[in-house]
């Protein structure tokens, strides 16, 4: 298991996050979204069977509209 935390900027005021949210939960992989205040405007939890699949969510989080900037932490396991 290959997994992360992303951490997302979203772009514009006039967007709505809820639907944003679904987008995101919709990603295959994408286990949890927290909206957070702060730096960063969301928090995702990332799941995938191996680093492919990370890549694939990650570019899937990329590609929803409003989401700016992401930046990702991978999980080492100890």
């Amino acid at each position: 298991m290959t997994a992360a935390y992303v951490f997302v900027q979203v772009a514009g005021s006039n967007l709505d996050p809820e639907k944003i949210h679904s987008a995101l939960h919709a990603i295959s992989g994408v286990k949890t979204v927290h909206v957070v205040a702060g730096p960063v405007d969301m928090i995702l939890f990332v799941e995938t069977p191996d680093q492919a699949g990370l890549t694939k969510a990650i570019m899937g989080i990329r590609g929803v509209s409003g989401v700016a900037s992401t930046d990702t932490r991978i999980v080492f396991p100890i």
